[in-house]
């Protein structure tokens, strides 16, 4: 008897962002607990990023790439194998629609103002649109990873919520990455004494939070990282306000570990990873959005801000014992998100 469940691997062929992660990760546990013949693992020809695998068969297959051989290649070989589909990245091959398909936030659905309005962002907010219609009129059980999630997909979605169960993220991967503290000396930073976070092109990650920070509280250091970092606050940007730009995974993990807090003034997320990887990286304190995703992960570990406030970015930060810390991080794991996957199998 052939394996039951055939797993997307398209995700391997794309850049690494939350998403992929999140499905590698799950992928790598689920190897270590799912029984031999159970599940494959079905990536195109050009894949060049094979996980080791020991109890889930890898298989290259088809003619295509990206979307196109989600759609023809890996339907085609599910079908012929009499195969369900588990899909982690948000979409669906919609001619096999039967299996496990993870739905991480409808954002592009419920926060259209969020993204690019040019022709070809509006193109793009439809087809994800379709794509979420599709998995929702799918025979696929849905997972998510936070109850928020699950109750925007049921509000914007006539589903019934027994299909739909909770499979979150974990932080472990952050263990196995070697911080390259040379970046603290580079930016002249002591330990303790800077506010961290993170820079992305997303208008929901909301950089002008940090810069108005930064500009209320000239007497403390503010870094701000990433790609999009390097033209924030523009020519009146605050002095103590240090723009690290790109920065290696290395360097992320040393700035999260030597920051006063770190800072993730988001407008929405389905869970919002990076500030529990900072205090598994060692973070003294996490400052996040006062919002119900927020409030549900963060619980009395983190600090609260109003995203939608920029005039008043005051915290009273109160730091937290590693304790404490250690006791929330033991309520997520890509181990027991691996076991409640299996347990849908």
């Amino acid at each position: 008897m052939g394996s039951k469940y055939v797993i997307d691997g398209v995700f391997l062929t794309r850049r690494l962002t939350g998403v992929e992660r999140y499905s590698i990760n799950l992928i790598k546990e689920l190897d270590k607990i799912v029984e031999p013949g159970v599940c494959e693992l079905l990536v195109p020809l050009c894949c060049d990023k094979i996980p080791g695998l020991e109890n889930i068969e890898v298989i290259r297959f088809g003619r295509f790439k990206g979307y196109l051989w989600e759609q023809t290649d890996l339907a085609y070989y599910a079908n012929k194998n009499k195969m369900q589909v588990i899909s982690l990245c948000n979409t669906v091959s919609v001619f096999a629609p039967r299996g496990i398909v993870a739905l991480h936030d409808i954002s592009l659905r419920v926060n259209p103002h969020f993204f690019n309005t040019s022709l070809r962002g509006i193109f793009s907010i439809m087809c994800w649109r379709i794509m979420y219609r599709a998995i929702t009129w799918s025979k696929a059980h849905i997972i998510t990873v936070s109850e928020f999630s699950k109750s925007e997909i049921l509000r914007a979605y006539r589903i019934n919520p027994d299909r739909i169960s909770l499979v979150s993220n974990g932080w472990q991967h952050i263990l196995t990455i070697v911080p390259d503290e040379s970046v603290v000396d580079r930016l002249a930073l002591k330990d303790g004494g800077y506010y961290f976070a993170m820079a992305t092109a997303a208008p929901n990650k909301n950089v002008k939070w940090i810069i108005e920070a930064a500009r209320q509280h000239p007497k403390e250091t503010f870094v701000l990282a990433g790609h999009m970092s390097l033209s924030a606050g523009g020519e009146d940007k605050p002095a103590n306000l240090i723009l690290a730009g790109y920065v290696s995974d290395g360097e992320a993990k040393a700035l999260m570990a030597h920051c006063k807090a770190f800072i993730l003034p988001t407008f929405y997320e389905g869970f919002g990873i990076p500030p529990m990887e900072a205090l598994a990286s060692g973070a003294k304190g996490i400052i996040v959005s006062d919002t119900p995703c927020m409030r549900e992960i963060y619980g009395d570990i983190a600090d609260y801000i109003d995203p939608y406030d920029h005039d008043h970015t005051c915290v009273d930060l109160k730091l937290r014992s590693r304790e404490e810390i250690d006791a929330f991080l033991e309520n997520y794991s890509w181990e027991k998100s691996a076991k409640k996957l299996l347990e849908l199998l």
